[in-house]
């Protein structure tokens, strides 16, 4: 099988404002791990844009670097594509950061990507389950970033962190260790085979489900019948929410809006689905026409 690990440095910390100025991806062959070919670009976002010195100070990425050596995402996109195209993916916090950021910044040159039909293995969700209740010498809980996972099985830290090619490499070997010791199916998780955009809504199958908050776990339609407040807040209070996420929920409001239609099956009719979270949901009567995908 063939793996694209991906690994981003950037502007800040907002996947929905912020650019990407380093864009790393190496394809590996899981059969023996040897890489197939690598991609390396420094990205030099269009328009105007400020690297914070906070910033800077973690990746020692400048402006003037960026304006003589970046080039732009849009100039690098076919590549990408061509490079990625039927490869499943490997990060470390991909799922939660760098796959919405790279969402947002080919977003704004009007680029898309095909993020769905792709198996997304996130070493930090991993590493995560596998140190819970974990404590250091000192009793505290044990640290879960890159560095401290690569040095809990390789003895000593590696060498080039928040480079983005170097944390690559550092993730594929987390990743290689975590194979080793839990195997194959452990690293096939369901729950993190998604990516999400503004960090509110995941589609698994044919449904959308809340990925944090009070309900987090709920899909929209059992929501409907908890609390339907909760969603009205999601689309009119919280500052964090994108358009994309409004326009996913507002149907099950009974607002339609673009692109929406109103259609004779409403999610509101439906029969409630369980509360179960974290568990898998029978399958309720959600119409195509009532989804939208990202």
């Amino acid at each position: 099988m063939n793996l694209v690990c991906f690994d981003t440095e950037t502007t800040g910390l907002d996947v929905q404002k912020e650019h990407i100025i380093q864009l790393s991806l190496v394809k590996i062959d899981t059969a023996d791990w040897h890489v197939i070919d690598t991609r390396d670009w420094y990205i030099l976002p269009e328009g105007e844009f400020t690297i914070p010195a906070e910033a800077e100070a973690v990746h020692h990425i400048s402006k003037p670097f960026l304006l003589e050596n970046g080039v732009s995402l849009r100039s690098v996109y076919d590549d990408l594509i061509a490079f990625t195209d039927g490869c499943d993916f490997l990060s470390y916090n991909g799922n939660g950061y760098d796959a919405p950021i790279l969402h947002y910044n080919l977003a704004r040159l009007g680029l898309t990507f095909a993020f769905e039909g792709r198996t997304w293995y996130d070493a930090l969700l991993l590493e995560r389950i596998h140190t819970a209740g974990m404590v250091d010498e000192n009793g505290e809980k044990v640290h879960n970033n890159l560095t401290a996972a690569y040095t809990r099985y390789y003895g000593h830290p590696f060498e080039g962190a928040h480079n983005s090619l170097d944390d690559v490499m550092a993730t594929i070997e987390v990743f290689k260790a975590q194979v080793a010791a839990h195997g194959w199916q452990w690293t096939q998780r369901d729950e993190f085979s998604f990516i999400c955009f503004d960090r509110w809504l995941t589609k698994k199958g044919n449904y959308f489900y809340l990925t944090q908050g009070a309900h987090k776990g709920e899909s929209i339609e059992s929501m409907m019948r908890i609390d339907r407040s909760y969603l009205e807040w999601i689309v009119d209070k919280c500052k964090w929410t994108d358009d994309q996420t409004r326009d996913i929920i507002n149907p099950f409001l009974g607002r339609y809006t673009s692109p929406f239609k109103p259609t004779a099956e409403t999610p509101v009719a439906t029969s409630p689905l369980p509360a179960s979270r974290g568990k898998k949901r029978p399958k309720g009567t959600i119409s195509d026409a009532d989804l939208c995908l990202f």
